[in-house]
């Protein structure tokens, strides 16, 4: 009894961590970010689409590197969350309406 419960222990063990590697690595281009309110916001706005597990952002290279679960989310949502958040994503231009609410420093358009 004791071998077999401890087989399904490492079963159950093994199962997570291969849960866990199915996540998926994307780089997203925002080259319209020029300060750390602008990284900030980008970071919360991909963090909040769901299957999103970590959003590292680097203002310098002005990149979003996201690690998130494929069968909940894609690329074109993750752009579609930085655009409606203000920010270029990509290819894709932010959305206008969310571009004029953000902060003054955050606009490239000055």
């Amino acid at each position: 009894m004791k071998k077999l419960t401890g087989f399904i222990v490492v079963a159950i063990l093994v199962f997570a961590g291969c849960q866990k590697s199915g996540l998926e690595t994307t780089t997203i281009k925002a080259n319209s970010m020029v300060c750390g309110s602008c990284a900030k916001t980008v970071k919360e706005a991909v963090y909040a689409v769901e299957g999103v597990k970590n959003v590292d952002v680097d203002l310098d290279k002005k990149i979003v590197e996201v690690k998130y679960v494929p069968a909940q989310t894609n690329l074109a949502t993750l752009e579609r969350a930085i655009t409606d958040a203000g920010y270029d994503a990509n290819d894709k231009k932010r959305d206008p309406g969310a571009y004029d609410k953000l902060e003054a420093c955050c606009k490239i358009d000055k």
